[in-house]
């Protein structure tokens, strides 16, 4: 298969694949990655909205299951608030309880991506913890996008026609009209859509895609 940018899509996904690894040797231990950005993009990959969603879920059951195995109560700090100098943590245990505590209020070392325990009303850094849960998070979005790759390229079909729907953040809905499941046109989020069709396309055009390019259908 061709992938939209020409290269053979076996070939770059090896390519892709073995990018990843250099990551996972390099940072994975250590860097956080903040799932809710309205425009995702994780190692040098744009994320969709399916993928985001399906990573944030993955991510509470990878908290929910280290949880399980730690005697204190556990939370994570997994999002900056907006209240000042403060973070949002989340309980990763039974009540997913979400709580804001100003930095003052946490462990010297605390940041984005912490695992914290409390006991008798003190919070306590976990490094350890810390290091284990990055991990198998980091792991896990590095294999949703590799999937997501596979995914994007198996509804990217040749011949096929597809329709305009809304465009945010050099991304664009495309509803493949020769494609329906129980009588619904199935949609895709594209993210690799070029830019030179990007920025004039607006929503009810309809695009060709052959030979891996989109092309504009007259």
């Amino acid at each position: 298969m061709i992938c939209s940018n020409g290269i053979n899509s076996d070939k770059f996904i090896q390519n892709f694949v073995k990018e990843l690894s250099n990551y996972s040797k390099n940072d994975i231990t250590i860097k956080y990655n903040n799932l809710l950005l309205d425009d995702l993009i994780l190692y040098d990959n744009k994320i969709t909205t399916k993928y985001r969603d399906k990573m944030l879920l993955e991510r509470a059951n990878i908290l929910k299951d280290y949880a399980n195995n730690v005697k204190d109560d556990m939370y994570y700090i997994y999002n900056n608030s907006n209240e000042e100098n403060s973070y949002n943590l989340c309980s990763c245990n039974k009540n997913h309880e979400v709580i804001t505590k100003t930095i003052e209020e946490l462990p010297d070392g605390s940041k984005l991506g912490s695992i914290l325990r409390k006991k008798d009303d003190i919070y306590i850094l976990d490094v350890n913890s810390t290091k284990i849960v990055g991990k198998r998070i980091n792991n896990m979005i590095i294999k949703n996008i590799e999937e997501q790759k596979k995914y994007l390229d198996s509804k990217r079909i040749d011949g096929h026609k597809y329709e305009v729907g809304e465009k945010y953040f050099d991304r664009i809905w495309l509803y493949d009209l020769n494609n329906t499941v129980n009588g619904v046109v199935e949609g895709i989020e594209e993210i690799e859509f070029p830019k030179e069709l990007y920025k004039n396309a607006k929503e009810g055009d309809l695009f060709i895609y052959e030979k891996g390019e989109y092309r504009k259908s007259m």
